[in-house]
């Protein structure tokens, strides 16, 4: 196994239309914030995390704020994978975003970005409590 291949998110949706979601709601990032360093910061976080897990899928991530407020989605070729990162992060699931496979929805907030960069650290061994 090893890392996970990066797709652009057009790319995803053409190959993998039935693809698996877990979007990020960036907590601590304004609705104006949506082009800003710090939501990209964020999004270069999850990418540098999700990419770095074993795995033979492929991701892709893109930014939105069709929910009204700044989300990192995450989309994944293989459920295992969401399902690990869903898993790490305590998605939860739900039907909000049309056409995915399954999809869930976390709260990316400071104490989760602090535990996310740890890992990055500690070769993915992630702590939040």
């Amino acid at each position: 196994m090893c890392g996970m291949r990066t797709l652009s998110w057009p790319a995803f949706l053409k190959n993998f239309p039935q693809g698996h979601l877990v979007a990020a709601v960036a907590v601590d990032v304004g609705a104006d914030e949506i082009g800003s360093r710090r939501l990209r910061g964020l999004r270069d976080l999850l990418h540098r995390f999700i990419g770095g897990m074993a795995s033979d899928g492929a991701f892709a991530l893109t930014v939105s704020r069709a929910g009204g407020f700044p989300e990192i989605l995450c989309g994944f070729e293989v459920q295992t994978d969401a399902d690990a990162v869903a898993a790490l992060a305590q998605a939860e699931p739900t039907d909000r975003y049309s056409g995915f496979a399954t999809q869930r929805l976390f709260r990316l907030d400071t104490p989760l970005e602090a535990a996310l960069r740890a890992g990055l650290l500690s070769e993915g061994d992630i702590d939040q409590s």
